[in-house]
């Protein structure tokens, strides 16, 4: 009777290993699975075997690509030169079966005396259709393996980039441009892959079709093999129009995607400026243009297509003919014809694939792999290379010249910061304190660029917690300092998952709910409370609902220094009063920045800064 084993006991073996199929300390419970060579692993590999440097030319990328899959590579190759070796030797055995078995037996000689030979010819055959489909489906199978992992790996280090913290210092790009850099141009520039498996096949398959031509008659041989190098430049050249225009199809179709991502991402602020027409006739302008580029590409593929297989096909003809007319003398025997013909018809797909299908494959790669360098190349903002990890109370602010200003404190400090405006901002936020600031909108978006680490002041500075701003490691930073974001962003879940959503672990749900009453946002407005369910954007909000769910994650995350840009103006008069009586008791011992020109603040503000032409500070 098998003995139940206690919770304590691991599941071991005679001398202590683990028994298969069990799940050691650490380890998920339940069925484990044993992943082969070509299938996709349990979890995502841990190894980076792909490293970009973004100094790289576009060829050296893709030599990376390849390297870095060369596990995939190598051996897919050799499965695909087995498939186009026996491809090219089965015409050779079906020639061998005409003339020792089919021409003997139309001769008058018995199956019995046949039977042997037929025996082995059929076998022949057999092994060269099982070596052609094991080659082909496990080549190619090798092969779109390690497109998926180099594309997996491409991926990582693009979106790496993007998620950079210290941003990028070049004008902020459409996120409709940068998704599809992010997915159609990182699958393109692993496309090369496919450029580097398959035409080693190719080549060996066409070396072997010409010795093959050799020794059936010398002269069918020389032949092909001065005639080959001929219909190859003259198939290149036939496809340098279709590069060309594939890869303005391949500009096209990325800007026509960022301009329609961009337009869905606005279109409920489209629809409230009414601008829906405007944005519309862009977008239509752009899908115009990328068709034109289509078409264009679509009809220059269908040319080549039509040159390069007639090319092929009356390369193919020119050898049959050739070879016929050898049988007719008597050179060559009717099974070396049908070889000779065999060897003809399978010559057009390699020479095809190694033209047009190599050379498109080549162009589309080099032009994605292009973009993403020349993303990847981008620096970080010199606003956010600060490597400061926090500071104290109790530390002195160093102006960069070695003298202190004497201000401390985890509060926020403007020394002499020059507006756009032309104004000048001196003053503080001190813990416990709610100050009201009421700027013009373009010193407001400027304000909000320094304090999200995306600009430098031309003159004067911005301290938190003692330090200049751009000393901070923006991470840091932000976990002292938080700047709202007018338009928050929300994802699939619950009320309460995107009020607990203020980091890598979610704040405790007493804090959250007590941040959603701070903002106004009662359970009655929603169907079924804090657990009611939104999708990405929560465009099932109203907007005021979308902006008190903001600042709810907003004040549930407890920063140091909060900073609110227009906080309520979805909201009604008397919502807003509520809200702002609350934030002011709510930010015990924090302090709270509100720009706004709302009066609801400035009558619950401990202060309320204004700029001046000169330094000094009116409250």
């Amino acid at each position: 009777m098998r003995r139940r084993r206690s919770a304590g006991e691991s599941a071991a073996g005679p001398a202590g290993e683990p028994v298969p199929g069990t799940a050691g300390a650490g380890e998920p419970q339940g069925p484990q699975r044993r992943h082969g060579l070509l299938d996709p692993p349990a979890s995502p590999p841990l190894d980076r075997p792909l490293h970009v440097d973004p100094s790289w030319s576009p060829a050296r990328l893709s030599a990376q690509i390849v390297r870095s899959a060369l596990r995939f590579v190598a051996p897919g190759s050799a499965l695909l030169i087995l498939y186009n070796t026996a491809l090219m030797l089965q015409p050779v055995v079906i020639g061998r079966l005409v003339d020792e078995v089919i021409a003997p037996a139309a001769a008058g000689t018995g199956l019995s005396a046949l039977a042997e030979t037929l025996a082995l010819w059929a076998a022949a055959l057999a092994g060269l259709y099982l070596a052609m489909n094991i080659g082909y489906r496990f080549g190619g199978r090798m092969g779109w393996f390690g497109v998926q992992r180099s594309h997996y790996e491409l991926s990582r280090t693009v979106l790496e980039r993007l998620l950079d913290e210290r941003g990028t210092a070049d004008p902020a790009r459409a996120p409709g441009a940068l998704l599809s850099i992010a997915t159609a141009d990182v699958h393109r520039a692993c496309l090369v892959l496919y450029a580097t498996i398959y035409p080693p096949g190719e080549v060996v398959g066409l070396v072997l079709a010409a010795g093959l031509l050799v020794a059936v008659h010398p002269a069918l041989g020389i032949g092909t093999i001065l005639a080959l190098p001929l219909v190859l430049l003259l198939m290149h050249l036939a496809a340098r129009p279709l590069r060309r225009r594939s890869l303005a199809e391949q500009e096209g179709m990325a800007d026509a995607a960022a301009a329609a991502a961009d337009l869905m991402g606005g279109y409920r602020v489209l629809r409230g400026l009414h601008a829906q027409s405007v944005a519309a006739d862009r977008y239509r302008a752009v899908s115009r243009s990328t068709l034109r580029a289509t078409l264009a590409a679509r009809s220059a593929q269908a040319a080549f297509t039509g040159l390069s297989t007639a090319a092929a096909q009356l390369f193919a003809v020119l050898v049959a003919v050739a070879a016929a007319l050898m049988a007719f003398a008597g050179t060559i025997t009717p099974g070396q014809l049908v070889t000779v013909a065999g060897i003809a018809v399978n010559l057009v797909r390699p020479l095809d694939a190694l033209v047009g299908t190599l050379g498109s494959l080549w162009a589309i790669s080099q032009a994605s792999a292009r973009r993403l360098l020349d993303l990847l190349a981008v620096p970080p903002h010199p606003a956010a290379l600060g490597h400061v990890q926090g500071a104290g109370p109790d530390r002195e602010a160093a102006d960069g010249t070695g003298a202190t200003t004497g201000s401390r404190g985890t509060g926020l400090v403007f020394e002499d910061l020059q507006l756009p405006s032309g104004s000048r901002l001196t003053g503080q936020i001190g813990p416990d304190e709610l100050v009201v600031l009421d700027l013009p909108r373009e010193d407001r978006a400027a304000l909000r660029d320094l304090l999200t680490l995306h600009a430098v002041p031309d003159h004067g500075a911005v301290r938190a917690g003692g330090e200049r701003l751009h000393r901070w490691r923006p991470s840091a930073l932000r976990r002292h300092l938080l700047v709202a974001p007018s338009v928050p962003g929300l994802f699939t879940g619950t009320v309460l998952e995107n009020v607990r959503a203020t980091g890598e672990d979610p704040v405790p749900p007493e804090r959250a709910r007590a941040a959603l009453e701070l903002a106004a946002l009662a359970g009655h407005e929603l169907p079924v409370g804090e657990r009611t369910a939104i999708g990405d954007g929560g465009w099932e909000l109203s907007g005021g609902q979308r902006q008190r769910l903001g600042l709810a994650r907003a004040v549930a995350a407890d920063p140091a220094v909060l900073v609110l840009i227009d906080p309520t103006t979805s909201v009604d008069a008397v919502t807003e009063a509520r809200i702002a009586h609350a934030l002011q008791a709510g930010r015990t011992g924090r302090a709270t920045l509100v720009m706004s020109s709302s009066p609801v603040y400035r009558a619950v503000a401990d202060r309320v800064l204004t700029p001046a032409p000169a330094q000094g500070l009116s409250t």
